[in-house]
């Protein structure tokens, strides 16, 4: 299926740009939003790339569908309910309302939480698998006075930030290249 989507050519190339440390495994998730306008019925094309990375363990789950953008959450459930898992980081979600439960219940808390708000809930950073300390210095500085920025604005640990920015750039480009010499992205993600 092709899509023209902000200048990709193919759903191929959209999700690989946006989500390849998600979709080779490097991630616990990646977030991707698209026009509604280019893909009004979303449903049976993630039914498709949902069968295509079965074997891999990723999942594709729709987090806000409205007029004007869809936003798709592509994921590891397992890496990402280890992540969540954390006493930390359940501790912090139960202080933003979210309930103990499955992956599933949580991603359908922040979805919730994404359409009822103008503004994007600071903790997905969690669910995306940013670093809790880099989460609560955007929210308590407001996103200022970061230490540096990349995927994130980074406020405690930038040596570590600079590698994952550095190894999701290298994932992102080898997959780009892979999909422009006309690999299926399945395919491509399943080589590394």
């Amino acid at each position: 299926m092709q899509f023209e989507l902000h200048g990709f050519k193919s759903f191929d190339e959209l999700l690989a740009f946006h989500c390849a440390p998600a979709l080779t495994g490097i991630k616990p998730a990646n977030l991707v939003s698209c026009p509604t306008a280019s893909m009004p019925v979303v449903a049976p094309l993630l039914a498709d790339y949902t069968e295509q990375f079965a074997d891999k363990g990723i999942a594709f789950e729709v987090l806000c569908h409205c007029a004007t953008r869809t936003l798709i959450l592509v994921y590891q459930p397992q890496q990402l309910e280890d992540l969540l898992q954390k006493q930390a980081i359940s501790c912090y979600l139960q202080e933003l309302g979210y309930k103990s439960g499955s992956v599933h219940s949580l991603l359908r808390k922040l979805g919730s939480k994404i359409s009822c708000s103008q503004d994007f809930p600071h903790e997905i950073g969690i669910f995306l698998g940013y670093p809790l300390a880099d989460i609560q210095g955007f929210i308590k500085n407001k996103g200022k006075n970061c230490k540096c920025s990349g995927y994130w604005k980074v406020y405690d640990d930038v040596e570590h930030a600079k590698r994952l920015f550095d190894a999701y750039n290298k994932c992102r480009d080898r997959l780009l290249k892979a999909v422009a010499e006309g690999v299926p992205l399945h395919l491509a993600a399943a080589s590394f």
